[in-house]
């Protein structure tokens, strides 16, 4: 009984990470947001969601006033359309392993009825 629980945890926790990775990837749409300093298309700071035309400078250094790159709406748009994928790929893959094994586990182990024997 106890190599039961153990196994159904080992399955559970893979069931558990593809549901919250699907709840994740579900969530990703939307507006792309700047993980840097937001510039609008006339070049100056604009705090909010972007737009098209608008850029990011990613890593911005306030001391020195330089960033390490930039990115266009596009681009992180483009970003956030694979993370979405990528995460629907994963959690379809680790609800679908979860499931399978818990129930394999469920199905290997029960106990059987003296009638049925």
């Amino acid at each position: 009984m106890r190599s039961r629980a153990v196994l159904l945890v080992l399955f559970l926790i893979p069931l558990l990470w593809g549901v919250v990775s699907l709840l994740r990837a579900g969530s990703a749409y939307g507006i792309p947001d700047c993980p840097g300093l937001h510039l609008g298309a006339d070049g100056e700071d604009h705090p909010g969601r972007m737009r098209r035309g608008d850029t990011c400078q990613l890593s911005y250094d306030t001391v020195t006033g330089h960033s390490v790159g930039t990115s266009t709406y596009q681009q992180l748009k483009f970003a956030q359309d694979l993370k979405r994928r990528s995460l629907y790929r994963q959690g379809t893959c680790f609800t679908l392993y979860g499931m399978a094994g818990t129930g394999i586990v469920i199905a290997a182990t029960r106990r059987r009825s003296p009638a049925a024997q």
